[in-house]
């Protein structure tokens, strides 16, 4: 049965996220402040790139004095359209159901017209299969945009604001980034930009700004969403998560899968952060929050320097007290679930945005063509990509338990398996959701988590876990490594389905929250500055 817009909201708890005001400087402040409005210009080109619709849907909703519709607005807010995120992107608004493309490609558009135009234009590929284009139609053919053009009514003013944060900042590494990414805003070049967001030093303001995830893009995984993440680093608690940094090329040596490509082909850079998050916007706020993250995407920017993580302490700590305990009570059993712990679980998130940058990059096709894994899997990248990272930072944290780095085994073991119930519940065709489906169908068949139809209960078999953690890891890295689109597509359509056993679970948890919902007291405090 169809949930109310009351009972959808509830799914999201509102949720201050607090930083400490103490540590801000006036100019600080002043940074701050430019980069916060900026963001919100983040926010105006998501909302287009999820359909160019959205600004004409929203008004209408704003103006409304209708009691049931400034509840909609609430709830598309949340979901930045009138589609449930949650709900396989179902509408709660109307009827018009969601291209699968969003708002990159004319709606139209399918995956073989697509092909089938660059196979008759190969000197459009480039521009066509790129990070920061829209697709539309010109006349009987297709056109590339740069979002530089597309989005120039809200770029030129962010690129504005970024140029005075820079001008005022007194981190010459941040103002270098600020002042780049400017440029970038203007000439759609991303590339200079990155190398300065990951040479970035020192910085107590920790800003992360621009098109990066290819989530919101189903229909082929390419187009990156405009999002922004604003933080207070942790200066202590990021250099103890840096010396885990030493033991990557190891870790990525022992991986089982590990002798199917080239091991360490990417840059060294890989720097690590904790902040407190103090505004997001665009894709970053859309539905369920990130609680870390690994960035660029850019396979180039990788190969030449590497890859920035980053911790959002505040939003995992939040996650954890509000959704992530209460999953775990009706997930795990009895015997098992007072195993759960933010430590444990936080490690586990750690180790996944590590393992992000581990595994097959640039791979050669059995026709011998060179590409990436990510031009290979298209749409099937991401949940691939995700369950990668799941399941090699399991492998990667085991070491570490093994080596005396790390410690926990079972705590370790039943939070991983209480992370991937409360993935699934962010969207069962979401990349982070199938995965998860993925990762604990495959864990059911191979005896590492038994399923009691009475209590509606899980139990974690350890060593039965282990095993199955390693087997599909070779497996995953191994169709990573070929590029094996149609692998990916069995391999997902087996495993990444709502089983009975996880359907029965997910119904039980159906009146839980699923996620928070943030509040962010800066733009208050703004005002008074």
């Amino acid at each position: 049965m169809s949930k109310t817009i009351g009972e959808r909201i509830a799914q999201f708890v509102p949720t201050t996220l607090t930083f400490d005001e103490g540590l801000l400087g006036e100019r600080d402040r002043q940074v701050l402040g430019k980069v916060v409005e900026a963001a919100r210009l983040m926010d105006a080109i998501f909302l287009r790139q999820v359909s160019p619709r959205n600004p004409e849907w929203l008004a209408r909703l704003e103006s409304s004095q209708a009691a049931e519709d400034r509840d909609l607005l609430h709830y598309f807010r949340i979901m930045y359209g009138p589609w449930d995120r949650l709900e396989e992107h179902r509408p709660f608004v109307g009827q018009e159901a969601k291209p699968l493309g969003a708002g990159f490609y004319p709606p139209d558009l399918t995956n073989e017209e697509f092909e089938d135009w660059l196979v008759a234009s190969r000197e459009d590929e480039e521009a066509f299969r790129g990070f920061y284009t829209v697709i539309t139609r010109e006349g009987d053919g297709l056109s590339a945009v740069p979002y530089s053009r597309a989005y120039a009514e809200f770029l030129q003013p962010a690129a504005g604001l970024l140029e005075e944060a820079a001008e005022i900042s007194d981190n010459p590494s941040l103002a270098r980034f600020l002042f780049s990414r400017a440029e970038a805003f203007r000439t759609n070049d991303y590339f200079q930009s990155e190398m300065d967001w990951l040479d970035v030093e020192d910085s107590l303001i920790d800003v992360t700004f621009g098109p990066y995830e290819v989530y919101e893009d189903r229909l082929l995984g390419y187009k990156a969403a405009f999002e922004a993440f604003i933080g207070i680093r942790d200066p202590e608690a990021s250099e103890q998560l840096e010396t885990l940094i030493q033991y990557l090329p190891e870790l990525e040596r022992s991986l089982p899968g590990s002798d199917q490509y080239t091991v360490g082909t990417r840059g060294a850079s890989s720097p690590i952060s904790v902040i407190d998050e103090v505004f997001s916007a665009g894709d970053a706020r859309a539905g369920v929050q990130a609680v870390a993250f690994l960035l660029p995407n850019d396979e180039r920017v990788w190969q030449a320097k590497g890859s920035r993580k980053v911790m959002l302490r505040n939003v995992g700590e939040a996650k954890f007290r509000s959704c992530v305990v209460t999953v775990g009570a009706r997930a795990i059993s009895e015997a098992q679930v007072s195993l759960l712990a933010f430590d444990a679980l936080y490690n586990i998130v750690l180790m996944h945005e590590l393992a992000h940058g581990m595994g097959p990059s640039s791979i050669t096709l059995p026709d011998g063509t060179q590409t990436t894994v990510s031009l290979a899997l298209k749409e099937l990248m991401s949940p691939l990509e995700e369950a990668k990272a799941d399941l090699a930072g399991m492998c990667c944290l085991l070491s570490l338990i093994d080596d005396g780095v790390l410690s926990d085994l079972e705590r370790s073991c039943v939070s991983y398996v209480v992370s991937e119930f409360a993935s699934i519940r962010f969207g069962i065709d979401e990349a982070h959701g199938r995965a998860a489906l993925l990762e604990l169908n495959f864990l059911l068949e191979r005896g590492g988590l038994a399923y009691d139809a009475r209590s509606g209960r899980f139990q974690v078999d350890y060593d039965r876990m282990l095993d199955a953690i390693q087997d599909l890891t070779r497996r995953v890295l191994g169709l990573q490594a070929r590029g094996d689109y149609e692998g990916v597509k069995l391999l997902l359509d087996t495993y990444g389905i709502l089983t009975p056993p996880l359907e029965a679970a997910i119904s039980a948890m159906s009146d839980l929250p699923v996620d928070i919902e943030p509040l962010f007291p800066i733009e208050e405090m703004m005002e008074s500055w």
